[in-house]
């Protein structure tokens, strides 16, 4: 990404307070960036990395690749347990916390204990007494995190007052102290600035401090007053650290800046991690139609596969934004996250001839079939003018008109918009609704949503919003327990996404995702519904055993690709895919009819029988009389 988050021209005139215009005509030549420092992980994974005028640092692949090929693994500099997972993961391996409960007098409204009255809370059953912010999963991960903690202990028991008065994101402050951490034990190390690359994770060392300060920091996007109230926070942060392990404010706001521009957001034990990774950040071009996928692991180790098959020397691209969502929602994500423009060959290409048109799509009123399409004009090359004012892209459709891709119908963009800000307008209502804790209310919306908009022609049916609103709609219902109609929202999410070529790659985590929803719905409901023998029964939990079957087989697919093939993902896939089958070949065996047993034809003395029998039962008859 290291290219793409080159300052511009004028932002540099800009931080420096010179003319635009001048700044231009002085324009240095750009220099080639040295890839020395980095060149040990071509002896460890099947890459190549590059430099150039063009793309500045890139990496490629050194031969064909197959999909699901493991191209980097690498532990972060520095990393941070997210707000809401605080006490969830340890602050070192990231495995769950096991918690034990503690009492506390109760308060009143006013914050006031009540007499007479405790309550009983959860905490970790290992974790820092000094700055209760750090906890642990065992005394073992407490004792190997003491030297970086240490750096930190002081610091993170005062940083929640600090954040709170300068108004500057806890995670900006904890970020900082992990870094310094991070140094700190580079320092005791006697590490070297070179990064040593493995290709296990039990062989991986942390990327160094002196890598993340060759990731750009992008600084100059960052708000006057912003800056001004992180300056202040870092600085009494830093009066809190030890005095050996301290560095410069300025050098704390530009690692500050660093991580916050560069940083991955993983999901490890299905909590949250924050972490910086160098060699990615620097070496991993974004693509919104990328080959490659990053995932996340414990011990804060960051994976990155191949989902497709990679010739030789092709670039190897990740995407840092979700794909299934219009261009300019993705290229405004971009922008105000990683601080650049993205002119991939997806965002470049015309959208007329691109799979964008139908993510924002909106019917054409004459023809109900086409799409109304415009061109965008504007080419972005002042990013600053856009950090500060957003809205600078709206103003490029005024007086534009939108044509339909299949008749001569236009119409003017702006009513386009207003057509659209109604539908997003009437889509964050029934989410608000679902926020506030009313499902059976939100679904309600969700559904009159899809009838306004998509039953009445207003929306593509692979409009972004209609299919967000289809997914929302699946996990409400799976949440009221009406898995029937949560299976059939969950097959359109599947049939629209897959059902336009382009809009996601091949084993595209997501989707693999809602494939492994899908079956597991699917054998869970064929289970409930097995005992129904009339005919409509039989059919249904047949369909449901085979949609099972083929979804889980997806999933399985997608996870290996995506996660490695002796992953525990892959595992779970493969354990569901395994009982659908079995389910499935047990249950038409049950349906199998059996044949109908022949009549005996019986034998002379059995036809005669009957007759002797009689003449007995006449004789025993006279004797008695």
């Amino acid at each position: 990404m290291a290219a793409t988050t080159e300052p511009t021209v004028d932002a540099q005139a800009i931080a420096a307070g010179t003319d635009v215009d001048a700044a231009k005509k002085k324009k240095a030549k750009k220099v080639v960036a040295d890839n020395s420092k980095y060149a040990g992980i071509e002896s460890v994974m099947p890459v190549k990395i590059k430099s150039s005028h063009a793309k500045g640092r890139h990496m490629v692949a050194a031969k064909d690749i197959p999909a699901g090929t493991l191209v980097t693994l690498e532990k972060a500099a520095a990393s941070i347990v997210r707000n809401q997972s605080f006490v969830s993961i340890c602050h070192h391996c990231y495995k769950p916390v096991s918690m034990k409960q503690q009492s506390r007098p109760k308060l009143d409204a006013q914050g006031k204990e009540i007499q007479g009255q405790v309550e009983r809370f959860n905490v970790p059953n290992h974790s820092c007494v000094k700055c209760k912010m750090a906890a642990y999963c065992s005394e073992a991960c407490h004792k190997n995190h003491a030297r970086e903690h240490a750096v930190q202990c002081d610091a993170l028991a005062e940083s929640n007052s600090i954040s709170s008065a300068h108004q500057v994101p806890l995670e900006h402050l904890r970020a900082v102290l992990a870094l310094l951490g991070r140094r700190a034990a580079d320092i005791a190390d006697s590490q070297d600035i070179v990064p040593k690359f493995s290709a296990t994770a039990d062989g991986a060392k942390p990327s160094p401090y002196s890598s993340a300060l060759d990731l750009n920091p992008n600084r100059h996007y960052i708000e006057r007053s912003s800056l001004k109230n992180l300056q202040a926070a870092l600085k009494q942060i830093l009066a809190l650290v030890p005095e050996h392990a301290r560095i410069s404010l300025s050098e704390a706001v530009e690692v500050s800046c660093i991580f916050n521009t560069n940083q991955f957001n993983l999901s490890v034990n299905n909590q949250q991690v924050l972490g910086l990774f160098p060699v990615s950040s620097l070496y991993f071009q974004h693509s919104c139609s990328p080959n490659c996928v990053y995932i996340g692991e414990t011990n804060g180790v960051m994976y990155v596969r191949t989902m497709t098959d990679v010739a030789a020397d092709a670039d190897l691209t990740i995407s840092y934004v979700e794909l299934y969502q219009p261009r300019e929602q993705r290229r405004r994500d971009l922008l105000l996250a990683r601080h650049f423009w993205c002119k991939c060959r997806r965002c470049s290409t015309l959208l007329s001839q691109s799979v964008d048109r139908f993510m924002d799509g909106i019917q054409c009123t004459e023809c109900n079939s086409g799409v109304m399409i415009f061109e965008e004009t504007k080419e972005v090359q002042d990013i600053n003018e856009l950090m500060t004012d957003i809205s600078a892209l709206d103003q490029e459709i005024q007086g534009k008109f939108a044509e339909c891709e299949s008749c001569p119908a236009k119409i003017e963009v702006t009513k386009l918009v207003d057509v659209l800000k109604a539908a997003i307008t009437d889509y964050g209502i029934a989410h608000q609704t679902l926020q506030q804790g009313d499902a059976t209310k939100g679904r309600y919306q969700l559904e009159r949503f899809i009838k306004e908009y998509e039953e009445k022609h207003v929306l593509n049916p692979h409009n972004a919003y209609l299919v967000n609103t289809y997914n929302t709609l699946m996990r409400v219902c799976s949440q009221l327990g009406d898995l029937d109609r949560a299976i059939r929202y969950n097959t359109v999410v599947i049939q629209r996404m897959e059902g336009i070529q382009g809009a996601v790659p091949e084993n595209y985590p997501r989707l693999g995702e809602y494939h492994m929803s899908l079956g597991d719905m699917c054998l869970k409901q064929a289970k409930k519904k097995a005992s129904n023998r009339t005919p409509i029964g039989r059919n249904t939990t047949r369909k449901y055993l085979k949609e099972a079957k083929a979804s889980l087989e997806v999933a399985y697919t997608t996870r290996k690709v995506v996660y490695g093939e002796n992953s525990s993902q892959a595992a779970e896939a493969r354990r569901l895919l395994d009982e659908a089958k079995r389910e499935y070949e047990e249950y038409s065996k049950s349906l199998e009819k059996k044949p109908k047993k022949k009549a005996a034809v019986p034998t002379p003395a059995q036809i005669a029988a009957p007759a002797s029998t009689a003449a007995q039962a006449q004789k025993e008859t006279s004797a008695s009389a």
